[in-house]
C-alpha cells in the first residue's frame, strides 16, 4: 500500500472514484448469499476504506465525496466469531463520480485544440494535402514543441506571447501567434508561474533536473525584473475573486468566452457540475471550469473564526484537486450557488428584461442553451408564458436592485456592464472590463498596448487598429450560436420585433419597475407618474431601473434608442479604508421556495414532455 501511495496521490478525482468503486464490488461468494430487505447484505468497502486512510490527503479530501447522508444510509447486520451480531451503520458509499475532474477536461481541451492547430497548418499550407503523413507530421512539429504536457505548453506560450508582442517592433524574438479559438488555456494557478529566474539559475536549475526535455522556463529570454513580473501568470490582476453576477440569459457565457479568449485563464462558475446545463457548458462547449469556485483559500471559506482543525486540513488537502480561478459566474441571489463565494470586486453583466426572460423561457422549455421553441409552443402555453414574464420581471428587477445596493453598502467596487453594448462595441467594453480586473497602479502603457492587442485577437480583428471597425458580428464569439444569430442592433429587443408580449404585459412590466422605484424612494404619490399611466409624460422627478439602463420602451423608444446607446450609468460605493468584501450562496434566494417559476419548471416541462420523450417542438438551426 505504501509503494502505490505516491501513485494514487497523481491520480484525479474521478479516477480515484472508479477504483473506489471496483474494490466495493461483492466478492463472487458474497454474492450468492441471500438477503432480506431487514438484511441487506454488508457492502464490501473495507478496502477502499483501507486505501483513503493510508494518507491524510486522501482521507480530508477525497473521503469527505463519499460520505452518505442520514436519511438514506443503511444498516447492516454483521456476525462475530462468538455467534453475537453487531449493527454497522453506512457511512460512506463507494460509486463512480458523476463529473470529470476540472484539470482533465482542461487536458483534454488543450490536447484537442493542438489537434486542431495541425489541420489548421495543414490546410493552409500551399500545396499540400491535410491527410498525407508527411504534412501532418511537418504540421505537428510546427504546433507545438515534443516532450512536454499542455499544462507547460500553455505557460509557455502564454510567457512568450508578452514577450514577442513588447519585443515585436525590434524583431527580437520570432513566435507564432495562432488564432484565439487555437490557444491553449490555463488555471491561474499555474505550477509554472514562478519559474522566471535569471538566465544563470535557468541554467543552474536545467542541469540539476533529471528531466531529459528542458522546463518551458528554459526558453524564455534574459529579461529584467519588470518584465518578468508582468509576464506572470498571477500578477496582471487583482488578487482574490471577481463576482461575474448575471440574471439567467444576460449573456454571462459570451463574456466568459471573450474574457479567457483574451486572458488564456479559465474562469468558473458556482453552479453544481452534475446538472445536466453545466455539464452541457463544459463537455461541448469548452467552458471547463463550471462547478469551480476556486481554492477554499481564494473563496475566503477558510477564514472563519470558529473552524475545527480537521476542518482545516480538509480545506488544505482538498487545495490540492481545486485550482485557482480569478472570475466565478453567478447567478445568486436569483438561485443558490453549490458553494459560497467571497468576493471584494463584481462584475454586473445586464441584458433588456423582455429578451433575458424570453430566452429564459426557451432555457426552461428545451433544458438546453441553444434550442428555439417552435411559434407552436408559445401559442398553446401562451398563458404560461405570459405569467412567466409578468413574475419574471419582479425578480430581474429585485436581482439587479440586490447587487447595486450590496455593492453600494459593503464598499464593494462594481462595473455595470450592458450586453447590448458587449454586442454593438465589443472592443470598448472588453477595455472596460480588463481595465476593471488590473492591478491598482499597472503600467497604462503596458495596458495600452498588450491587452489592447490581446482584445483585438480575442475578437478576431487584425492587429492594424483601423483596419476594422470596432463594430461588429459577436454571435460567433462565444462558446456556443447564439439562439438568434443576427448580430448586431438587429438581436437587441428582437422579442419585442417578433410580438412575443402582449400590450398588457408590456405595460404591467413598466409598472413593476415604477413601483419598486417609489417604494425605494419611499413616497407613493410618485405612482401617480408610472409609464403606464401617464405614457407620454417623460418629466419624471425620478427614474425607475427601466429607464437607468435605456431599457424604457414608452420614455426612451427601446430598443431603437440603441443606435445611438445611452450612457452606462456608473455606481460609487461608499469610501472605505478597508476593501470591503461580499458572501454569496448564504443568505435566502429572491425568490420564495413554492415560486412555479424558478427550479420547478423543470417538473413542469417533465409533466408536459412525460419526463422529456416527448419534447416541446423546436426550430431547426441556421447553419
Amino acid at each position: 500500500m505504501d509503494s502505490s501511495t505516491p501513485c494514487l496521490s497523481n491520480l484525479r478525482r474521478h479516477t480515484i472514484s472508479i477504483i473506489l468503486a471496483y474494490l466495493q464490488q461483492q466478492t463472487p461468494s458474497a454474492s450468492k448469499q441471500t438477503t432480506t430487505a431487514n438484511t441487506p447484505i454488508q457492502p464490501h468497502n473495507r478496502d477502499a476504506l483501507s486505501l483513503l486512510i493510508t494518507t491524510k490527503r486522501f482521507a480530508y479530501a477525497i473521503l469527505p465525496l463519499f460520505r452518505v447522508p442520514r436519511h438514506v444510509c443503511q444498516h447492516y447486520q454483521h456476525k462475530l466469531e462468538d455467534g453475537s451480531c453487531i449493527i454497522i451503520v453506512e457511512k460512506y458509499r463507494f460509486v463512480v463520480l458523476p463529473i470529470q475532474d476540472p484539470v482533465t477536461l482542461l487536458d483534454r481541451l488543450n490536447t484537442k485544440r493542438l489537434r486542431q492547430r495541425i489541420l489548421w497548418v495543414a490546410k493552409n499550407t500551399a500545396n499540400s494535402k491535410p491527410d498525407t503523413e508527411d504534412v501532418q507530421n511537418s504540421s505537428t512539429c510546427a504546433c507545438y514543441h515534443y516532450g512536454r504536457s499542455t499544462d507547460e505548453l500553455a505557460f509557455e506560450e502564454w510567457s512568450m506571447m508578452q514577450i514577442h508582442h513588447d519585443a515585436k517592433q525590434n524583431n527580437e524574438i520570432k513566435w507564432k501567434t495562432w488564432p484565439a479559438h487555437l490557444e491553449l488555456l490555463r488555471f491561474l494557478d499555474d505550477q509554472y508561474g514562478n519559474m522566471i529566474e535569471s538566465s544563470s539559475n535557468l541554467k543552474q536549475r536545467t542541469n540539476q533536473s533529471k528531466r531529459t526535455v528542458q522546463l518551458p522556463s528554459c526558453l524564455l529570454p534574459n529579461m529584467s525584473k519588470a518584465n518578468a513580473t508582468n509576464t506572470s501568470s498571477g500578477n496582471a490582476f487583482r488578487p482574490g475573486i471577481v463576482l461575474l453576477a448575471s440574471y439567467p440569459r444576460s449573456g454571462n457565457t459570451l463574456l466568459r468566452t471573450l474574457l479567457e479568449r483574451t486572458t488564456s485563464i479559465v474562469t468558473g462558475s458556482d453552479t453544481r457540475p452534475d446538472r445536466t446545463l453545466s455539464k452541457s457548458l463544459a463537455m461541448q462547449y469548452d467552458l471547463v471550469g463550471e462547478g469551480l469556485v476556486g481554492k477554499a483559500t481564494d473563496a475566503g471559506m477558510n477564514k472563519q473564526k470558529k473552524q475545527s482543525s480537521s476542518a482545516r486540513l480538509q480545506i488544505r488537502f482538498q487545495t490540492a484537486y481545486d485550482p485557482s480561478l480569478s472570475i466565478v459566474k453567478t447567478h445568486f441571489p436569483e438561485r443558490k450557488g453549490w458553494k459560497p463565494v467571497n468576493s471584494s470586486r463584481v462584475l454586473l453583466l445586464i441584458r433588456n428584461p423582455y429578451d433575458s426572460i424570453d430566452s429564459y423561457w426557451n432555457l426552461c422549455c428545451t433544458n438546453t442553451h441553444t434550442t428555439s421553441l417552435d411559434e407552436s409552443v408559445y401559442k398553446k402555453y401562451a398563458n404560461k408564458f405570459e405569467s412567466l414574464a409578468r413574475h419574471e420581471i419582479q425578480i430581474w428587477v429585485d436581482f439587479h436592485y440586490y447587487w447595486l445596493d450590496l455593492c453600494e453598502k459593503e464598499g464593494v467596487p462594481l462595473l455595470v456592464v450592458r450586453y447590448e453594448d458587449l454586442v454593438l462595441d465589443p472592443e470598448s467594453e472588453m477595455q472596460r472590463v480588463i481595465a476593471f480586473l488590473m492591478e491598482d497602479g499597472d503600467d497604462k502603457s503596458l495596458f495600452d498596448s498588450f491587452w489592447k492587442w490581446r482584445i483585438r485577437h480575442a475578437l478576431g480583428k487584425s492587429d492594424n487598429p483601423e483596419s476594422q471597425s470596432t463594430t461588429g458580428n459577436t454571435s460567433n464569439l462565444g462558446s456556443y450560436q447564439p439562439r438568434s444569430s443576427s448580430g448586431g442592433i438587429l438581436s437587441i429587443g428582437k422579442t419585442l420585433r417578433k410580438d412575443r408580449y402582449s400590450e398588457s404585459t408590456l405595460t404591467h412590466m413598466h409598472d413593476v419597475a415604477a413601483t419598486v422605484e417609489a417604494n425605494r424612494n419611499k413616497n407613493t404619490s410618485k405612482l401617480a407618474s408610472i409609464p403606464s399611466i401617464n405614457k407620454t409624460k417623460k418629466n419624471q422627478s425620478y427614474e425607475t431601473i427601466l429607464q437607468k439602463f435605456g431599457y424604457d420602451i414608452y420614455n426612451q423608444n427601446f430598443p431603437e434608442n440603441f443606435k445611438h446607446p445611452p450612457p452606462v450609468p456608473t455606481f460609487a460605493g461608499k469610501q472605505s479604508k478597508t476593501p470591503g468584501r461580499v458572501t454569496i450562496n448564504k443568505s435566502p434566494e429572491i425568490r420564495s421556495i413554492d415560486d412555479e417559476f424558478g427550479r420547478k419548471m423543470t417538473h413542469w416541462r417533465r409533466g408536459e414532455t412525460d419526463n422529456d420523450a416527448n419534447p416541446f417542438p423546436t426550430v431547426a438551426r441556421r447553419r
